[in-house]
């Protein structure tokens, strides 16, 4: 189904044309990743299509009744404005269609007409449809996901930090239910946890979405298709951004092979010309006129245009000069560094060419840790050291500035490392516009100081580089390119960053601040999302595999078995045996292929086994659902595309869906049995859930036990069905049709069904 498309769009920007779009559609399901570089008109095509700014030419059609809702990039807050506030604004449809559901309703009340009945059927499904019943339930329940809890919700935004505005709005969002969602850069000030949250959340959305994002492990996670916008024009492929990276990276160095054999067979044709030019007779002149009609056919050929990719710049040092040495062993010794309520006493080294990742929420302090290494924080501790290895050089690029002087211009501070000539080069590599060389670093913008940051750091190759979210306000092209430069570089690299991509190209160490502590995971990112936290460095450097195996597996022996102690002195164990497989897995050179196998498969037996202690452990979990019918408590979970419905320390029934019928069948429980009265509570609880929770329209039972004077009627001969208007009506949100009295054939008529029912 398409919910959106366009009709010979023209974007324009002054008197450039910026994009033109002859025809593009969006259809349901789809979940479009739209990536480009900075000023190619994504933020443009989005508000376009969500009709909040009209097109230079051309349309965008929307089926009747389709919801498209745009998330903007990150603003200032509104005025005396909360958190909570600000999520409710992101779904302010949703409660003008509540408003509107009110009026249809008074309407409908008020008129026997059919068709204000009608109209007030189908808002009233749409607005359940888009969940406007949950609506409360769900934007609570968002806030907490994102770790906004509830003493935060009344807080003024204004005082908030970006991340949690952004938070804020995106729950907003996302609650709303749109049949089209529009997200312009969503990952910005997210950190790693929420930006899991929101590829779960844009993966589970029923309709479309497209979002313009620099975040390519977000757009791996997400995408079905990549929109690329490239000189003007709008190219759609399908599959994840990686995927279609690979098959345009394919694609463009297939052109390039292609170029470089046209250009070969010109070569060859034009010395075929001159050759056949020195003879004189007809065949000769002939030859040579085909010549030279190939010839020019192939010079017309015009190479496919691949993707734009921003080469890393390098030095133009010249071959004359020497390389520098690069320092070896330890480079930094931190002794004390503190700073009140962030980070508590910590002595950390630096060794050369190490690479470590500072990860963690937003405002955890990983900028502290940037600045205490840079000297620029000092530590609260008097007896703080910072012992820099003689000779070494850092280069500190920060969040706002990027290693750059406000008044200075980015061509000045290149010069003051090299000449005029290796700085033109490096700014022109990195892609930073002539007209911003010379201006004041703080009249350029946040892409444009990122892009004179890649300058700088290509010409200074510096030994220790401090790097603060050094991918915010770059392109795809430019991101790339700074991780080739990283990748390639020597230097020793501490890095702040959400992008995981990089870091996981960097290859690591993660480091958090947690609790006032600087804490070291082992196994890189995905250590750091299993909670792999580094162990004491006794058990870590055992480097022979039967000795550390055997220390391991004696953990625990002297406890009587059975007891609550031998239960956590196993559990040690295992968790002691199975760090150890990762020690020994960090360093693969050390084994043969035989000793990594069963290293490998020694990890995976302590992990099998672990998470069957701790699920023995585990207290059963609450039911998802509850609800009461007739005093008694009624329990409810999902079951597969089902549900398991239970009274509440009693006997239960599974709820199996067939089309758009349920089923429900009685748990067989022969030591237990169950009152008819509660019998009836449980299928009237039962029929509730699955009309609520299941796309159903009616929910059926086989029963010996009459069921009428509630939700359900009967249908035959031992069945009963409880329909979807016959509930609502029981609820309240439909009125009973009108009544037609009583009459003697009727009551003859109940008192033979009743008769039939009992035999």
């Amino acid at each position: 189904m398409i919910l959106l498309s366009t009709e010979d769009l023209l974007l324009r920007q002054g008197e450039r044309e910026l994009l033109r779009l002859p025809a593009f559609a969006l259809r349901q399901g789809w979940r479009v990743g739209l990536v480009g570089a900075n000023g190619s008109g994504k933020s443009s095509l989005l508000a376009i299509l969500a009709g909040r700014v009209a097109p230079a030419d051309g349309r965008v059609l929307r089926p009747p009744g389709v919801a498209v809702q745009l998330v903007e990039q990150a603003t200032e807050a509104p005025a005396a404005a909360t958190l909570w506030e600000l999520a409710r604004r992101e779904a302010a449809a949703l409660e003008a269609l509540e408003r509107e559901l009110e009026r249809a309703q008074r309407g409908a009340a008020a008129s026997a007409d059919a068709d204000a009945g009608l109209r007030y059927a189908e808002l009233l499904s749409l607005f359940e449809r888009r969940g406007g019943f949950t609506l409360e339930a769900r934007l609570r329940a968002g806030l907490a996901r994102v770790e906004l809890p509830a003493s935060a919700w009344l807080r003024d935004a204004a005082e908030a930090s970006g991340g949690e505005r952004q938070r804020a709005r995106l729950v907003g969002a996302l609650a709303l239910g749109a049949d089209v969602l529009l997200l312009d850069e969503p990952s910005n000030h997210l950190d790693l946890h929420a930006r899991d949250w929101l590829a779960e959340q844009i993966v589970a959305q029923r309709g479309a979405v497209m979002l313009a994002s620099h975040d390519r492990a977000l757009l791996d996670a997400v995408c079905t298709h990549v929109a690329r916008i490239e000189a003007g024009r709008l190219i759609l492929r399908r599959g994840g951004y990686a995927q279609v990276a690979s098959a345009e990276a394919s694609e463009a160095r297939a052109g390039a092979r292609q170029a470089a054999a046209r250009a070969r067979r010109v070569t060859e044709l034009e010395h075929m010309a001159a050759e056949l030019a020195r003879f004189g007779h007809r065949g000769a002149q002939a030859r040579k006129r085909r010549a030279e009609r190939e010839r020019a056919a192939l010079k017309a050929v015009v190479p496919a245009a691949g993707p734009v990719r921003s080469a890393p710049p390098q030095r133009r040092d010249g071959a004359s000069e020497r390389p520098r040495d690069r320092p070896t062993g330890v480079v930094l010794r931190a002794r004390h560094l503190r700073v009140d309520g962030i980070l508590d006493d910590t002595d950390l080294e630096l060794s050369a060419g190490q690479r470590i990742a500072l990860l963690g929420p937003s405002g955890s302090g990983k900028s502290t840790v940037l600045a205490l290494l840079a000297g620029i924080t000092a530590s609260s501790d008097p007896r703080s050291q910072l012992a820099w290895l003689a000779g070494t050089s850092l280069l500190h690029l920060d969040q706002i500035w990027r290693g750059l002087e406000p008044e200075s211009s980015p061509r000045a501070a290149l010069e003051a490392w090299v000449s005029a000539a290796q700085a033109n080069g490096a700014l022109a590599e990195a892609g930073l516009p002539h007209a911003a060389w010379d201006r004041p670093s703080a009249s350029l913008s946040g892409g444009e100081r990122g892009r004179a940051a890649l300058a700088l750091l290509a010409v200074r190759q510096a030994d220790v580089v401090l790097l603060d979210e050094p991918t915010n306000d770059l392109d795809l092209p430019a991101i790339e390119a700074l991780e080739a430069l990283l990748c390639d570089s020597a230097a020793t690299i501490v890095l702040a960053s959400h992008d995981q991509t990089l870091v996981r190209a960097l290859e690591a160490e993660v480091w958090s601040v947690e609790a006032g502590e600087l804490v070291r995971y082992r196994g890189g990112i995905d250590g750091y999302r299993r909670g792999s936290r580094r162990l004491e460095s006794g058990l870590l450097e055992r480097s022979d595999m039967g000795e550390a195996a055997g220390n391991a597996g004696t953990a625990g022996a002297t406890e009587p078995p059975g007891s609550a102690q031998a239960a956590a002195d196993a559990a040690q164990a295992l968790d002691a045996r199975r760090a150890a497989a990762e020690a020994a897995l960090e360093d693969p050179a050390r084994w043969s292929a035989r000793a990594l196998a069963r290293w490998r498969e020694r990890r995976a037996d302590a992990e099998a086994a672990l998470l069957t202690a701790w699920e023995a452990d585990a207290p059963v979990p609450a039911a998802r659902y509850r609800t009461r019918e007739a005093g008694v408590a009624v329990l409810a979970d999902r079951d597969g595309d089902g549900l398991r419905v239970w009274l509440e320390d009693g006997p239960g029934l599974r709820v199996r869906r067939i089309g758009e019928v349920a089923h429900l069948v009685a748990e067989e429980l022969p030591e237990r049995s169950i009152v008819p009265w509660a019998w009836r509570a449980l299928c009237d609880g039962a029929a509730r859930l699955a009309h609520y929770l299941l796309p159903v329209v009616a929910v059926q039972v086989a029963s010996r036990e009459p069921l009428d004077g509630g939700t359900f009627e009967p249908l035959a001969q031992g069945w009963w069905v409880c329909r979807r208007a016959r509930l609502e009506r029981c609820e309240g949100w439909l009125r009973p049709p009108p009544d037609q009295g009583d009459t003697p054939r009727r009551r003859t008529r109940r008192r033979r069904a009743r008769a039939a029912r009992h035999g």
